[in-house]
């Protein structure tokens, strides 16, 4: 998939700074984009990387963008170009050069069909010293014509000190014509002595009305199920499109099922609560009581705000919408909403510390009964 000229990234506050960036002939320089993965941040990185080596950039009277028509933009739109360079986290047995190289040109691969999609990176991950080395000395190397050398650093807060420290001296004494792009979900997650040689830039999340855009012109959706895609991917188009690919084939049974559960604490007795989720959960299946919980959690907080808004625009969970209406009456009074959420966070880490299911989801239902019937 490849950018309009006239895609949304052009539009944000983001994009206003990389442009002024640009008019102001920063041509070594280290910019920090942060924000929720799947928002954009890998395109505003790559669409600057083409910016500064375009051939024939455009001036829209408000920011500057690349054409996307030149040689230079075709290829680092395709993530094809000789002086965009990438790192990204990998398994620690992969740390050597060659095999950590192989493995980022598998999710180079992955980010060039979809520049959205979210890069799953478990807690082992991280940008080698072998990699930031090899970048470090790349660096040495001659630049071909006239080109603006990019360094990309994707997933920050999974970088080694060490790397780190290589990465410092980089941003210290930068080459001539290198840009360095550091992406991060949070920058209190980095070095302050890297956050201090970087401009930081908040990269918003993408709003209702562009994701669904998107996935209309991407994905084989309807509308109604782009609608409500839309809304619960909160900013992030990766988010989306997993929840896309991880819907069942009749719809989103499963949804249904967490959401009768979900409504059955407010209407039915607490047996009858108990009894149900007795039956649809797993005792070993930890990922369908998570799923569960994490609906959970997003319906209080649209129960919630609609409660005090009556703002049905504000609802993630639009296809519950008329169910959410009724249940609001539950949350006049001011504390149940954080009682409830704080219930289910401390569930959520009871699941993850491996206790047994049920008899979390069981102690769980029988607090939240409690606070709702307090309500």
């Amino acid at each position: 998939m490849t950018l309009s000229s006239n895609f949304f990234i052009y539009s944000t506050r983001a994009w206003q700074i990389l442009s002024n960036a640009y008019k102001q002939e920063k041509s070594s320089s280290t910019f920090l984009l942060y924000g929720k993965e799947g928002s954009g941040r890998w395109l505003h990185a790559v669409a600057f990387t083409a910016l500064m080596n375009c051939e024939n950039p455009q001036d829209t009277g408000t920011v500057m963008i690349p054409c996307h028509e030149c040689r230079n933009c075709l290829n680092i739109f395709h993530l094809n170009f000789e002086s965009l360079k990438i790192a990204l986290p990998i398994p620690p047995h992969e740390n050597k050069v060659e095999n950590a190289i192989d493995l980022t040109n598998e999710y180079i691969a992955l980010k060039k069909d979809e520049p959205f999609a979210v890069l799953k990176a478990s807690k082992s991950t991280n940008i080698s010293i072998a990699l930031a080395r090899e970048i470090k000395k790349s660096l040495g190397m001659r630049i071909e014509g006239n080109d603006t050398r990019v360094v990309l650093f994707y997933k920050m807060e999974r970088m080694r000190h060490d790397s780190a420290d290589a990465l410092l001296k980089m941003i210290e004494e930068p080459p001539a014509k290198t840009i360095i792009m550091l992406i991060a979900d949070n920058i209190d997650s980095l070095l302050p002595t890297i956050q201090s040689r970087a401009q930081k830039i908040k990269v918003p999340p993408v709003k209702v009305e562009d994701i669904k855009s998107y996935l209309l012109d991407n994905y084989d959706l309807t509308e109604k199920k782009a609608e409500l895609v839309s809304r619960l991917a909160e900013g992030s188009i990766g988010d989306a499109i997993d929840l896309i690919e991880g819907s069942s084939e009749d719809g989103h049974s499963d949804r249904a099922v967490n959401f009768l559960l979900f409504k059955s604490l407010f209407l039915d007795t607490g047996a009858e609560t108990l009894s149900r989720m007795n039956e649809m959960i797993s005792a070993r299946d930890k990922s369908i009581a998570i799923d569960l919980l994490t609906l959970w959690q997003h319906l209080i907080r649209d129960v919630a705000r609609y409660a005090v808004t009556s703002d049905e625009a504000e609802i993630s969970n639009i296809d519950f919408l008329s169910d959410i209406r009724s249940l609001s009456s539950y949350f006049n009074r001011k504390n149940l909403a954080s009682e409830l959420a704080e219930s289910i966070k401390f569930t959520l880490a009871d699941l993850n510390r491996n206790v047994h299911i049920q008899g979390a989801l069981m102690a769980l239902v029988l607090k939240m009964k409690a606070s709702i019937a307090g309500a």
